[in-house]
This record gives C-alpha cells, sequence and structure tokens, in this order.
C-alpha cells in the first residue's frame, strides 16, 4: 500500500493524506453499516420463522458511505474529501425466509358448569342471566396475583 508522507506540507500532500483517511473511514463505516444490517436482518428473520411475524415487509439495507469532495471557501484549489452517505446499498438483501402461519391455539372446551364472559360483557358482578335451555347463570370474579377473572357459574 503506498502511504503519503505526513511530514510534507503542500496542500496536494494534505489532501492526498485527507483522500487516504477518509477513504479508509468509508470503508469502517460501511463495515459497520453492513454488521449492523445483517443482525437486522437474522433478527427479523428469526422472529418470521417462528411464527411472529410474516415476511412482507423486511428491513431494506441502508445506503453506503462514499468519498465526496467540496471545494475550500479560502483556496479554490483546495478540494477536500469527505464521507458522505451514498445512493447504493451497502450490501445486498439476503434470501427472504419462508413465511409461517402463525400458530393459533385451540380454545380450550367450556365446562358445564363454568363459562367464560362473552366479550363486550358490561352486566355487573352478580347479575343472573337465562339461557335458552332455561339454565341459569350468574357472573362472578376471582381475584388472582394476574388480576381479576370474570365468569359465569351456572345456578341451575
Amino acid at each position: 500500500m503506498n502511504t503519503p508522507d505526513f511530514s510534507e506540507t503542500t496542500l496536494e500532500a494534505a489532501m492526498a493524506n485527507t483522500l487516504a483517511a477518509v477513504t479508509k473511514q468509508v470503508d469502517q463505516f460501511n463495515d459497520q453499516a453492513k454488521a449492523g444490517y445483517l443482525t437486522t436482518f437474522n433478527n427479523w428473520s428469526i422472529s418470521v420463522l417462528a411464527g411472529r411475524s410474516d415476511n412482507s415487509n423486511p428491513p431494506k439495507p441502508p445506503n453506503a458511505y462514499v468519498v465526496g469532495y467540496f471545494i475550500d471557501a479560502t483556496n479554490s484549489n483546495a478540494r477536500w474529501a469527505y464521507p458522505m452517505l451514498g445512493a447504493s446499498p451497502v450490501c445486498d438483501m439476503p434470501a427472504l425466509p419462508p413465511a409461517t402461519k402463525p400458530y393459533t391455539p385451540q380454545p380450550i372446551p367450556e365446562g358445564d358448569t363454568v363459562r367464560n364472559v362473552p366479550v363486550g360483557d358490561t352486566l355487573p358482578l352478580g347479575f343472573i342471566v337465562t339461557g335458552p335451555d332455561g339454565s341459569r347463570w350468574q357472573k362472578q370474579c376471582s381475584h388472582s396475583p394476574f388480576g381479576t377473572a370474570y365468569f359465569y357459574v351456572r345456578l341451575s
């Protein structure tokens, strides 16, 4: 590798030294962006394979850094390099994992004497409901460390 002599003090040498340093910096930025993206993609694909999400919205790779240049306002001959975000992705997107159908547990059959409270039920505790078969059900609750459970108990 051609290493510039940092003891030279000419404008051309300073610009060459800056370009060499920025080129290394851009390579490091791109390596870090690629590693971060591949970690993010891997975490997302684990969720897809586990059935927690679908594969319709994968993370996109970030744009790569490139060496940009600007003209020094104090010297029109000075063209300084700096790292800037480019327009192309830092890497190709890996293959998408196959979509799996999320697991849906089977409902637990309700017993003959206790029933779950239906969604949207706002009746007060102690309210008695008569079922279509003539059975009578009373709304009750049970306190637990996980919260309050509401249910109907068959009276007759």
